[in-house]
């Protein structure tokens, strides 16, 4: 796995137009030592084969490779990617040491990568065998090699360590490649032109940020994290209680609550604390809630509701901090590209982890809590990568949550209002800034009108699917195609965006794709066609993304930062909360009026939503 990351970085560089003499220029601390540390790691391994290391001595060599190296590359955290491979090394290092200088491998995960035990012939691993109970926990647990990978030619069984030292090296590899002197493109009195190197790309100067890049994987590594437990849960829930409607409601209306109740107030005690900080802590209350949820299921499925609605309720002081922090070490003209690379994350998770969730899921059987261990484990991961980042302090204003304008003067560090407020009256003081913003609060009302329209599509196209001629597919297969067509408009739609942040005017970009997914809502009403219907999912996808993205960019640009996280979290609450009105009452709408005559309504209510706002002068120019 790490030489695969190395191989992907070197290729990804030399295709963004970077160079292999620039790896020549990599300036590490410690860089003799690093050298040492590493040819001692994988020394280890030919002298462990060639039986030249006793017994005794096996131990602690294993100890001085890991900690040696470790140790080098949390020296050098700040460089991209090495943060991720100093955790990776770690936890590879970890599982080892438990296990007496031996990685153990487990025998359903070989077996499930296509191999069998003879397959093991180095003398640094051991099969693992048994259930998923306290004495698999006590062999290292979720950190042994026990994620396979039955793709041909790459055929294995890794290690969560395993997988994010690769990405780590990915990362720095394809950052040492680019990361050539940067030459701004101006003319010279000469009649000459000085080029812009491959660095320029914005996604290419973001994979260069090593704080962002710790941030980004982190994102990605605990939300493929989230949608294995989320796949887990389900069948967790409908083990525990025979499958009933009502109970899987409940934890699904769990998952989404908190988030309208308490995020506002979650976002405002965000403002106050610092967000890094937030993001950590969220993280380690998360690992810690998602690894009982297996336990309370045991005792009462009660338990298991409320552990949910508690780690919904921490989710939401984790996503306005990540927001609020993501302008502190992005530079603004990276801002919109930082926010599609979220979204691409996210995106990704979605498309790939719910179909690998389920995947490892039926592959685990009777051995559920594993997902929700590793989920657990993500969450370490993501947390102990942002703590790893270093986010400079918020300047704040004497004034602080005064509208853009006042004047304030400005307090460098993290000085709060000498009178502090209740929460309540800072919700509030968010809300009014909201109000008096035009363009903030004209998208957040677009926003929340077109998430209706959204919720009726979730909850109503496996009926209009169904209703489709389907020839010989079957209803779910043509749903799943749907859902995935879907999720490729969001995908593309989050990439094109990166790419065109600079140019791209963001209000006429929100209007056009709000009228965009009105007017694909209205053919979807119309269309009695499966690959139609399949198109118009990827509009509806690539309008999602053209909205989100830009205006996500927009709020982080025009609110104070001392006021963004009780800002961005009135806005989530506001979205998601219509968004859970319509898929709790679309169902009665369509039984009462028909399944496409509310998709249509629906439709013209999204495309009324972007065009109101050419009424907006301060949207159009936004």
């Amino acid at each position: 796995m790490p030489a695969l990351g190395v191989l992907i970085g070197l290729l990804l560089g030399l295709i963004a137009g970077g160079k292999l003499d620039n790896l020549a220029y990599v300036r590490l601390r410690w860089l003799p030592v690093l050298l040492v540390a590493a040819v001692t790691r994988f020394g280890l391994d030919g002298a462990l084969s060639a039986g030249a290391v006793p017994d005794a001595l096996r131990l602690w060599l294993v100890i001085a490779a890991y900690v040696l190296l470790t140790a080098m590359l949390v020296a050098n955290r700040s460089t991209p990617g090495l943060a991720a491979a100093a955790l990776g090394t770690a936890a590879n290092g970890i599982a080892i040491v438990a296990n007496g200088g031996w990685m153990p491998v487990w025998q359903p995960s070989l077996a499930a990568a296509g191999l069998d035990s003879t397959t093991i012939h180095s003398n640094f691993h051991r099969m693992l065998v048994g259930p998923v109970d306290g004495a698999f926990f006590a062999h290292g647990g979720p950190l042994v090699d026990l994620i396979p990978i039955p793709i041909p030619m790459i055929q294995s069984v890794a290690s969560v360590g395993d997988m994010l030292l690769g990405a780590g090296l990915a990362f720095f590899v394809f950052a040492a490649v680019v990361r050539a002197p940067v030459l701004v493109s101006i003319s010279i009195p000469v009649g000459g032109v000085v080029e812009r190197g491959a660095f320029d790309h914005p996604y290419v100067r973001l994979a260069t940020n090593g704080a962002f890049s710790a941030m980004w994987l982190g994102q990605v590594v605990s939300s493929l994290g989230d949608r294995i437990h989320q796949v887990a849960l389900v069948f967790l829930v409908a083990r525990a209680t025979d499958s009933s409607p009502l109970a899987l409601g409940l934890v699904f209306a769990a998952m989404t609550l908190p988030g309208v109740l308490v995020g506002p107030f979650a976002g405002a005690l965000v403002d106050r604390w610092d967000r890094k900080r937030v993001m950590v802590a969220s993280d380690l209350i998360r690992a810690a809630i998602v690894c009982l949820i297996p336990v309370a299921s045991g005792l009462n499925v009660g338990l298991v509701v409320g552990l949910v609605f508690v780690l919904a309720v921490v989710s939401s002081f984790f996503r306005p901090a990540r927001s609020a922090a993501l302008p502190q070490v992005v530079p603004d003209e990276d801002l919109m590209t930082a926010n599609s690379s979220m979204w691409i994350a996210d995106t990704v998770s979605d498309l790939a982890g719910y179909s690998l969730g389920g995947l490892f899921v039926a592959f685990l059987g009777s051995s559920l809590a594993l997902a929700f261990w590793l989920d657990g484990a993500s969450y370490l991961v993501s947390g102990a990568l942002v703590a790893a980042v270093v986010i400079p302090p918020v300047a704040r204003r004497v004034g602080a949550g005064s509208p853009a304008g006042a004047a304030d003067s400005d307090v460098t560090g993290t000085a709060q209002n000498p009178a502090r407020t209740s929460i309540r009256a800072e919700v509030a003081e968010g809300w009014h800034f909201l109000r008096a913003e035009t363009v903030l609060f004209a998208t957040t009302f677009q926003a929340t009108i077109a998430e209706y329209g959204l919720g009726a599509l979730t909850a109503l196209s496996p009926l209009l699917i169904a209703s489709l001629p389907l020839g010989n597919l079957q209803a779910p297969a043509a749903y799943g195609f749907f859902e995935m067509a879907m999720g490729a408009g969001l995908l593309g739609g989050g990439v094109v965006l990166g790419g065109i942040a600079t140019r791209l005017p963001k209000g006429p970009a929100i209007i056009g794709a709000f009228v965009a997914m009105g007017l694909a809502l209205l053919a979807l009403a119309a269309t009695g066609s499966l690959p139609i219907a399949l198109g118009l999912a990827v509009i509806v996808g690539l309008g999602n993304a053209t909205f989100v993205v830009p205006s996500q960019t927009i709020f982080q640009q025009r609110t104070p930062d001392e006021m963004l996280g009780r800002v961005v979290a009135i806005r989530l609450a506001l979205v998601s909360g219509m968004l859970a009105l319509a898929m709790a009452t679309s169902g009665a709408l369509a039984q009462t009026f028909g399944l496409r005559p509310v998709l249509a309504a629906c439709g013209l209510l999204t495309a009324a939503s972007g065009l109101a706002g050419l009424g907006v002068r301060s949207i159009r120019r936004a």
